[in-house]
């Protein structure tokens, strides 16, 4: 039962960290855009990217003793959070631990959301803005061209090269 609302809490900060990263309609503007800051939708500060850093970090230490372990990340690998970008999301986390002991403190979230902001921040302006953000996510694979091979017969008789058709082609 635990697991289970771990795992739906997650899933809703994922989900509304999703739905907040959606630009809004032209014409439209997103509460985020009235106070930057404050949201995926809008431009970003660090405040506010760390703010959700701990925000996660709060909902994935499930034994609240300010370190997230693997066993705490492991549901992100299991449904419905694994076909949610959970293991994404578990290994950008895995990626903050600095000191390599298999554990992340809040301070390494903080530091791992401050660098992430570092990169995000393409003007240097203090703000990470949607096209920033847009401009760091990799761009989608072009569609694959598959090449079938015609299997259509070389003559009109529907005999393959090189054969003869029965009976002289005679019925």
């Amino acid at each position: 039962m635990i697991r289970t609302a771990f795992a739906s809490s997650v899933a809703l900060l994922v989900l509304a960290t999703a739905a907040a990263a959606q630009t809004p309609p032209p014409g439209q503007t997103s509460p985020d855009q009235a106070s930057p800051g404050m949201g995926m939708g809008g431009p970003m500060t660090l405040e506010a990217m760390q703010a959700r850093q701990d925000q996660m970090f709060t909902r994935l230490d499930a034994n609240a003793d300010d370190m997230i372990t693997g066993n705490e990340l492991a549901p992100l690998t299991q449904p419905p959070m694994s076909q949610m970008g959970g293991p994404r999301i578990r290994s950008m986390i895995t990626r903050a631990d600095a000191d390599r002991n298999a554990r992340i403190s809040r301070d390494e979230m903080r530091s791992a959301a401050a660098a992430l902001f570092a990169s995000l921040d393409a003007d240097r302006d203090g703000l990470v803005t949607p096209a920033e953000r847009a401009a760091m996510m990799p761009a989608p694979p072009a569609p694959a061209r598959v090449s079938i091979p015609s299997t259509a017969p070389a003559d009109p008789s529907g005999m393959p090269p090189g054969m003869d058709p029965p009976n002289g082609g005679q019925n």
